[in-house]
């Protein structure tokens, strides 16, 4: 099988297997800035790759729930490897490249979905799995129930309603049984670091109901059109997906620091600290190395991307013993000590007094978005658990990163809960189960 790869339309490479190798080979001709990686420019040899496809083509491949339903669907036209599982995917997906058959041409007809209905209406666990199915064709990782679709509404998406999945504005993210009410949860936790405005946050909109979750794609235009190449650190690595929290965040940190231009170094580590640390606030034991990337149209302006998938995973009790997904200083803990200011100085080179501001800007806005979120709750009775969930997981988290000379008037959200009500957390439960399905966060640790 022979696999043709486009960047932004054109048709610059063949994809490959030939005996226990995969290979990408670049088109006589085809431009320096045509480049499919970062770390495969533009050469006459092919770049190999032993056993599997390359990382870069396997970053945007479904798992979870997706992927079983794309099995389920596609599986007679598939051979059991990822570059069949590419060529029923490919032709649609994040980031400005595209892979398709021999021959044809980027994008899938579908029919456009309307937003504004997914936003107010009843998002069942039925009607969203019947959504996945139509539009499964979806090149978008991670295993959280999701899919690409453009959107039917004119006052949200300018022009034609004749869309296809290549021009498709939205990421659609959905609960499961095992993550109730979760657009509720990434909605809330991406707020604690969106309100700063400090560094870029991908722009998210709640379904009334909670349950769903609708994310502006950074990596396209006002026209859906895609504009920027999208690379993750696990990728960059040479790491399979499976892998992903298998990396370290000094490891994370040099694969993409090697492609930013030192005139921007400092900005960008800057934006690689507020994700760390906001991350460790909240309680997200799903940032891994597939969950930090890079966009770019060209080398020249290569930066990391708007924050994205920052998730309360210590809500939810299943998951709640679970350890940060990537370590510093070969730890994974939640009470970091020094740890995580010195990996900040040493690397980033961010002093210890502006660590500490940092921190400090985060739990105050975890304290201002907790508050609205315990308010959001008392309007609809069926958030209340995860909202409880949720301020009790951000509490933790700032008791954990605070310096403990502070007063203690300081702590965080204990007011505003004991106000609300609410009663103490649920108990973890000790399960290998990870969010969205078995191969999602890392396993479960004691921090």
């Amino acid at each position: 099988m022979k696999l043709d790869v486009h960047v932004m339309g054109q048709r610059v490479a063949k994809l490959s297997r030939e005996g226990d190798e995969y290979l990408l080979t670049y088109l006589a001709g085809t431009p320096d800035d045509a480049f499919v990686s970062l770390a495969m420019p533009v050469r006459e040899q092919a770049w190999r790759w032993p056993r599997d496809l390359h990382p870069f083509f396997r970053q945007n491949l479904p798992e979870g729930h997706l992927l079983g339903v794309i099995r389920e669907l596609f599986g007679p036209l598939m051979d059991g490897t990822d570059l069949s599982l590419l060529a029923v995917v490919g032709a649609s997906g994040i980031g400005r490249v595209a892979v398709t058959a021999e021959g044809a041409t980027p994008g899938l007809a579908v029919p456009p979905v309307s937003i504004h209905e997914l936003l107010t209406g009843e998002n069942t666990a039925t009607r969203f799995d019947a959504l996945v199915r139509e539009y499964a064709r979806s090149a978008v990782s991670g295993v959280v129930p999701k899919f690409l679709a453009p959107d039917a509404d004119p006052q949200d998406r300018p022009g034609t309603l004749k869309a296809t999945l290549r021009t498709t504005q939205h990421i659609i993210k959905g609960s499961d049984k095992d993550t109730p009410y979760l657009g509720f949860n990434e909605y809330f936790t991406l707020r604690v670091l969106r309100r700063l405005n400090v560094v870029p946050v991908v722009n998210a909109r709640m379904s009334e109901d909670g349950r769903l979750l609708v994310v502006d794609r950074y990596d396209v235009d006002a026209a859906g059109l895609p504009v920027f190449g999208v690379e993750d650190a696990c990728s960059l690595l040479g790491l399979p997906p499976h892998e992903k929290y298998s990396a370290t965040t000094e490891r994370v940190y040099k694969a993409t620091q090697d492609y930013v231009p030192p005139a921007t170094l400092r900005k960008q580590n800057l934006h690689l600290a507020w994700q760390v640390l906001a991350n460790y606030v909240v309680r997200n034991a799903d940032f891994h190395s597939k969950n930090i990337a890079l966009y770019y149209t060209s080398r020249a302006d290569v930066a990391y991307t708007p924050v994205y998938d920052v998730v309360t995973t210590q809500a939810y009790p299943q998951f709640s013993n679970n350890a940060p997904g990537l370590s510093v200083d070969g730890r994974k803990t939640w009470t970091p000590g020094n740890t995580l200011a010195r990996f900040m100085l040493a690397r980033l080179g961010i002093s210890s007094r502006q660590y500490q501001m940092m921190v400090e800007q985060l739990c105050e806005s975890a304290v201002e978005v907790g508050k609205e979120v315990i308010e959001a709750a008392k309007n609809e009775p069926a958030w209340r658990w995860i909202a409880k969930q949720m301020v009790h997981a951000w509490n933790d988290g700032m008791c954990a990163l605070r310096s403990v000379k502070l007063d203690k008037r300081y702590r965080g959200l204990d007011e505003a809960i004991a106000q609300a009500g609410y009663e103490a957390a649920d108990a973890p439960r000790n399960s290998a189960q990870v969010i969205g399905r078995s191969e999602g966060l890392a396993a479960p640790k004691r921090a």
